[in-house]
């Protein structure tokens, strides 16, 4: 593959660095930062969603008009002048979308249009709503399971008020509102015609006057009517309607007083039942239908996203779905503001093949000139490759991550601190066993509605069949359960034409394993699953079991995902913590230490399949930030000594545990997940502390209620999460007679240093590496965030721009000095701004040997040997060598990141067959690296180091030199 051939003319996507927008950081704001973001080497930005969403978001990803920029980020002027600096400087900017859902809100016109008029709604055929569930109560309505108590309680409590406000009438229930049907407000309309008629007023005549007009056209629209004509005729009543009644509550005081006298008669009186009759009898003709949260099991019929009920799915499967979310996304293509996208929730969609497909024709097609570049968010599973017909760049790197991660660390000391979890801290404790439990729990509970309708429609299949009619309904809905369980990736990708090989090993793997676990038991119901699931259906089968049966397992592969990601990443990686930087967005804490030769195999492969996919180490969903990871991955170097400190501090803090009807909290397994994060986020300079032990609480409140066994956020347990945070903040006491916190401070003195070293390593192997190399906004310096909302806190980039400033004068200075300079006196993070300003400058100036030079790994046995990784990049004319270590206990000399000069003395670094020795320059120094005479091709290592936990070298023919520096 030659991506540079396809992208010829187009802005090239060398890096990528991410900004989150919201009324904290608009595009003004990143507009004046252009300039630096260019300086430090980004081609290529990487913008958070851009749509209109609920006022305030924080994200962008509850988008509630996908045709409208989002008024809180910029003006679409301030957008235009942002697209043009970027243009103008020859970078890209690819946008995040969310087709999968929407905000399921009041402010969305969509969702408030299909609330008020249902199936006649023009937005009726945007999402992803079951009009004909089995409960005759749902029939033609929407299940909104949002009240905190039973119906009936809720209402005569007062909680549910008709009110009318900016949009005319509207049902409130605390924050939120509801719209209500223009033609159910009959009877509140003549209430407010009674008390007008009493209103001797002029106003108050004329007020009368238009009601009884409106009345008028309230009689015309009683019927939903899913028909096209009477729903053009219904949506113009209703709009009238509700325009009249805005414009009379603005002119008329008259009219403002009668609604206000229903109002008070509609909304009933406290200790009063009957006085309720009225709201009622209002609510129960709406679209919506209202009920206790607890009910979600048993009445949801739309798809939410995971268990989000103010997310709803859309049906993008649908050609004008599609369009009309497009329009606005395909305008600022063609007018080359957006020059690249980014699918999120990819494996939400119905069919995401077709999807991309769609997506990427449209892009061309706005686009001629420019090639489709598509990022998705897809997050792959052990060897688990993209399906081969999505037409995209590659994913947004969390494999990378991944593997980078696994590359490095003690194999031993990994294995080590698993046997001693299971040992001492959670006797008995399997990965695999939480991972199953956990997703048949989040199945059956968290997503029960999803699963209802699944069995439903699953259930229909059965009757409707010969051979398996008497499965009974709880079977069923058993079985999907199981296989969803055990299913080993995110999702399968089958549609009409049946599974291709990859997912029907995956299904046939889930089927096995659902079989070892019901030995003797449900082997017939398998054996249906496994016809059903491999898409065997007759070739005389009606069209309506055909449509069905394609149905279902479309809708299975869209709720396996969210199984997956709720049970095992936001369940089990926050009770399973024998080193959890290994628990991580895609990651998998079975792993073993894979090496350096399972690195390099899966860079060989990424450059031959998706050589534009980006390579990321934080993004704004990980778990915690490429730093925090880094010192926390260290603790496998450190084995039977992490295992006597952590030892030392529960001993030592036993007292500050306090007692809970489950036992003491917190609990040993969190105690150790709360010590690694201390040790891997504890800030470098003291005066950071104290702020950083108020995000430490907020943090132990959230990891207690994602791990859901003491609190949750569905039912959150006060007590325990005050005496979690109590434990946390008694850790550093001042008063505290307790050698904790000096033993602690010290073992953090030495791993920050460790861990830092590392990440610098990490850092040079994503830029070298096969893919674009992604950045998350502040991580140019070191950054000790956690996982949201910690890793959305404002970025300091007065701060960036001071250092990157300073870089650029001291490097004029003394070129040769500043990187052990910036070694030294590491802290700031200068090192790690350095390092990706001087490597990504280097991709700038020669972007053809980092995405289509050749790949080729040093010595296998030498790595080994050394415990070092590294790896040659080369086109004929040049070659980019990249070399760093990969175990750093003990390594950096104390206080510094530099390495002692006796750790390379005498010891070489064969090179490839056919690479030369001559011409080596450093690119972090600029200093020539002379190489001995009548040797194999090697290079002396303490040359190649100099005193550095990595290097960076390049060498160019005379005849095609250039100055990189």
């Amino acid at each position: 593959m030659r991506p540079l051939g396809r992208l010829e003319g187009s802005r090239l996507p060398l890096s990528t660095y991410r900004l989150g927008f919201h009324r904290g950081f608009r595009l003004s704001q990143a507009l004046r930062l252009v300039p630096y973001f260019e300086r430090l080497g980004i081609t290529t930005l990487y913008a958070s969603p851009l749509f209109s969403a609920r006022s305030g978001s924080t994200h962008g990803y509850d988008v509630i008009d996908p045709t409208r920029l989002n008024p809180d980020v910029g003006s679409r002027a301030e957008f235009e002048r942002f697209g043009r600096e970027l243009s103008l400087r020859g970078m890209g900017l690819i946008l995040d979308i969310v087709p999968n859902h929407m905000a399921a809100h009041f402010e969305n016109p969509w969702w408030r249009d299909l609330l008020e008029n249902g199936e006649s709604s023009r937005s009726a055929l945007f999402f992803d709503v079951d009009w004909d569930p089995p409960q005759r109560a749902l029939e033609h309505r929407i299940s909104l399971p949002i009240l905190g108590g039973p119906y009936q309680k809720v209402l005569e409590n007062r909680e549910l008020e008709l009110v009318f406000g900016r949009r005319g009438f509207a049902v409130r229930y605390w924050e939120t509102l509801l719209p209500v049907d223009p033609g159910t407000l009959g009877p509140v309309l003549r209430e407010i015609d009674g008390f007008l008629e009493k209103d001797e007023r002029k106003e108050a005549g004329e007020a009368r006057q238009v009601l009884a007009s409106l009345l008028g056209d309230i009689s015309r629209m009683s019927s939903r009517d899913p028909a096209r004509f009477l729903r053009r005729l219904r949506s113009r009543s209703g709009e009238r309607v509700q325009k009249s009644l805005r414009r009379l509550w603005r002119s008329s005081l008259p009219f403002r007083e009668a609604v206000e006298r229903t109002l008070s008669e509609f909304n009933g009186i406290r200790g009063i039942p009957s006085s309720f009759d009225r709201l009622d009898s209002l609510l129960d003709a709406q679209v919506y239908w209202l009920s206790h949260w607890k009910t979600v099991t048993r009445t949801l019929n739309y798809r939410r996203f995971f268990d989000v009920a103010d997310l709803v799915g859309v049906r993008m499967e649908d050609e004008r779905v599609f369009e009309a979310f497009h329009r606005t996304l395909l305008d600022w293509v063609a007018n080359k503001t957006v020059t690249g996208v980014r699918v999120d929730h990819v494996d939400g969609l119905r069919d995401p093949a077709m999807y991309l497909r769609r997506l990427v024709h449209r892009l061309q097609k706005a686009r001629p000139q420019a090639p489709a570049l598509v990022w998705v968010e897809k997050i792959l599973s052990g060897d688990e490759s993209l399906p081969s017909d999505w037409p995209v760049m590659g994913t947004t790197g969390y494999e990378f991550m991944n593997r980078v991660m696994a590359a490095t660390g003690d194999p031993e000391g990994v294995r080590l601190l698993r046997e001693w979890y299971a040992r001492e801290i959670a006797p008995g404790a399997d990965f695999a066993e939480m991972v199953y439990h956990q997703k048949k729990y989040v199945a059956e509970t968290l997503l029960g509605g999803e699963l209802r309708r699944l069995t439903l429609m699953l259930e229909w299949l059965v009757q409707n069949g010969r051979t398996s009619r008497e499965i009974p309904f709880r079977e069923l809905q058993a079985g999907i359960v199981e296989i969803s369980a055990c299913l080993g990736v995110y999702r399968t990708y089958m549609q009409g034409e049946g599974p291709v090989a990859a997912d029907r090993e995956q299904v046939q793997n889930a089927l096995a394993e659902a079989r070892r676990r019901h030995r003797g038991r449900r082997q017939g119901l398998y054996r249906f699953f496994e016809r059903i699931l491999s898409m065997e259906i007759p070739s005389d089968a009606p069209e309506e079991r055909r449509a069905r049966w394609k149905d279902f397992v479309q809708g299975w592969q869209q709720f396996t995902g969210p199984v997956m990601a709720k049970g095992v990443e936001d369940t089990v990686f926050y009770r399973y913590s024998p080193l959890i930087s290994l628990n991580e967005v895609g990651g998998d804490p079975r792993t073993d230490h894979l090496g350096p030769e399972a690195f390099h195999e899966f860079n060989r492969r990424r450059r031959e399949e998706h050589p534009l996919t980006l390579s990321a180490t934080s993004t704004h969903d990980t778990k915690r930030s490429e730093d925090v990871r880094a010192r926390i991955h260290l603790l496998s170097e450190y084995g039977e000594d992490w295992i006597g400190t952590v030892g030392r501090w529960t001993k030592w803090n036993r007292s500050l545990r306090m007692s809970a009807s489950s036992g003491p909290v917190p609990d040993p397994s969190l105690e150790l997940f709360l010590y690694q994060t201390l040790v891997g986020a504890w800030p470098l300079f003291p005066e950071e502390t104290v702020s950083f032990l108020d995000r430490m609480e907020g943090y132990a409140v959230k990891v207690a209620r994602e791990a859901k066994i003491h609190s949750n956020w569905i039912s959150p347990d006060p007590a325990y999460e005050k005496s979690l945070c109590g434990f946390v903040r008694g850790l550093f006491g001042e008063r505290r007679r307790s050698p904790f916190r000096k033993d602690f401070l010290a073992f953090v003195e030495r791993l920050s240093r460790e861990g830092a070293a590392q990440s610098l390593a990490w850092l040079a192997l994503k830029i070298a590496s096969p893919g674009v190399p992604d950045f998350y906004q502040g991580s140019e310096l070191w950054d000790f965030s956690l996982v949201d909302p910690d890793n959305r806190r404002p970025v300091d980039y007065a701060l960036r721009e001071k250092a990157l400033s300073s870089l650029f004068e001291e490097e004029k200075a003394d070129p040769a000095g500043l990187f052990h300079s910036l070694l030294r006196d590491w802290k700031d993070g200068r090192i790690k701004m350095y390092v990706t300003w001087k490597m990504l400058h280097a991709r700038r100036r020669d972007p053809e040997l980092f995405l289509e030079g050749s790949y080729r790994p040093l010595d296998a046995a030498w790595e080994a040997k050394e415990n070092m990784t590294g790896f040659v990049r080369s086109l004929p004319g040049r070659d980019l060598l990249v070399v760093v270590s990969s175990q750093f206990r003990g390594v950096p000399e104390k206080e510094t990141l530099c390495v002692p000069e006796k750790r390379y003395d005498g010891r070489r670094l064969p090179l490839p067959e056919s690479i030369g020795q001559d011409g080596w320059v450093h690119l972090l120094t600029g200093e020539k690296i002379r190489a001995p005479s009548g040797k194999a091709a090697a290079l002396p290592l303490e040359s190649v180091m100099r005193q550095a936990p990595l290097a960076v070298l390049y060498r160019k023919d005379d005849s095609k030199r250039q100055e990189w520096t």
